[in-house]
C-alpha cells in the first residue's frame, strides 16, 4: 500500500487544524485507503520517507509552540503515534502495508 503524501495538503493541515490529534488524523486519512471504514488501528504505523518526515516532524514542532498546552514535549504526538521514518521511501513515499485494522 505506496502512496505519496501530497506535501502542499499536509502542510495546510497545521494551518487549518485546531489540535494535533487532528492534524495526525487528517494525515491518516490522506494514506489509510478506506480511512472512513476503519474503527481503529489495531497494529503497525505507516511509513514516510525521511525527507517527508522530517518536514512533518518540524512542523508538530511548530504547532506545538504556538498552542500551548497542546504538547508539553514539542513533536510528542508525532514521535509516539506518527509515522515511522524509512530511509528506503522516496521524500513524500508513504508505506501503510505493515498496518492491521479493525472496520465498522
Amino acid at each position: 500500500m505506496n502512496s505519496v503524501l501530497n506535501e502542499e495538503k499536509a502542510i495546510a493541515l497545521f494551518s487549518s487544524c485546531e489540535k494535533e490529534c487532528d492534524v495526525l488524523i487528517a494525515l491518516l486519512e490522506m494514506v489509510v485507503p478506506n480511512w472512513a471504514d476503519v474503527e481503529y488501528v489495531l497494529e503497525g504505523r505507516p511509513r514516510m520517507g525521511e525527507e517527508g518526515w522530517h518536514a512533518i516532524y518540524d512542523l508538530f514542532c511548530r504547532f506545538n509552540e504556538s498552542h500551548p498546552g497542546e504538547s508539553i514535549f514539542p513533536g510528542g504526538l508525532w514521535l509516539s503515534m506518527g509515522f515511522v521514518k524509512d530511509e528506503k521511501l522516496g521524500p513524500w513515499q508513504v508505506d501503510c502495508s505493515d498496518m492491521k485494522f479493525a472496520f465498522k
